[in-house]
């Protein structure tokens, strides 16, 4: 059986709700609390929730936020942004974070994936790729926002993750990041079969026709949508958005006579 999840993932910046293109030209588009709510009561398979400028500021997500965020959402709730290290980790798990999201701090401190991992279980533990395409047609990790490039074979990094302790993985595609043209499919074929744990496709989507066609031409059953949860139309017009329950499981249902 193939148990699908659509992930709505925001990002936030000053504790306001942001959106932008390919990591850049970040624009404001609401109250980040009015957001989560919208998504919970929409039961929502689970929210992403990342801080785009605490790294930069040296500091973890605000804490206040999440507690407040916590309190009132129903549904599991994955953070990252500015994590560092064991302790960053632990005050968001005991705010009740199902799972926390690593990324720049993965090629900082090597060892903080395992360590995370064995003190609060595989389970809690997110590891965050993003990758765009060089010259040469290969594949190329990013940190920092996109900004960064890392000098390790993604390929191999994606295998190394799960023996590092990963629960899963979230993997951006930087090129489709916002842009809401589709999804780069292609990317996730080439990784689709490198890892047992969970492979979350982040970037790209537009529309529910696009969320079915990757069911339909991957194996991964997890996919994340920012844009086309917090826009509307052409003109984007800021509109927070799920699918319906009934569309959520008439999916469910298609992809179980598949499996």
């Amino acid at each position: 059986m193939k148990l699908i999840r659509i992930i709505p993932s925001l990002l936030i910046k000053d504790n306001i709700l942001v959106k932008g293109k390919q990591f850049k030209e970040h624009k404001y588009v609401g109250d980040v609390f009015n957001a989560v709510k919208i998504f919970s009561e929409k039961r929502a398979h689970e929210i992403q929730l990342l801080d785009i400028t605490a790294r930069t500021k040296n500091r973890i997500i605000d804490i206040d936020l999440i507690k407040k965020i916590r309190s009132e959402i129903f549904v599991p709730l994955s953070v990252g942004g500015g994590i560092n290290n064991i302790d960053d980790i632990s005050s968001l798990i005991n705010e009740g974070v199902e799972k926390v999201v690593l990324n720049s701090c993965n090629y900082e401190n090597e060892k903080l994936i395992e360590e995370a991992a064995n003190k609060f279980g595989s389970q809690s533990i997110v590891v965050s790729i993003d990758v765009k395409k060089s010259e040469e047609d290969k594949y190329l990790i990013y940190s920092n926002n996109a900004s960064k490039i890392i000098d390790i074979d993604f390929k191999s990094f994606v295998k190394n993750c799960e023996s590092m302790g990963a629960g899963e993985i979230l993997l951006t595609s930087i090129a489709h990041e916002g842009e809401q043209k589709g999804i780069d499919t292609k990317l996730y074929l080439e990784v689709e079969n490198l890892t047992n744990i969970p492979i979350i496709a982040s970037g790209g989507v537009g529309s529910v026709e696009d969320i079915i066609n990757f069911f339909d031409s991957t194996n991964l059953n997890a996919i994340t949508c920012g844009a086309h949860f917090v826009f509307y139309g052409k003109r984007n017009a800021v509109l927070i958005n799920y699918p319906t329950q009934d569309e959520i499981e008439s999916l469910m249902q298609k992809y179980e006579k598949i499996s």
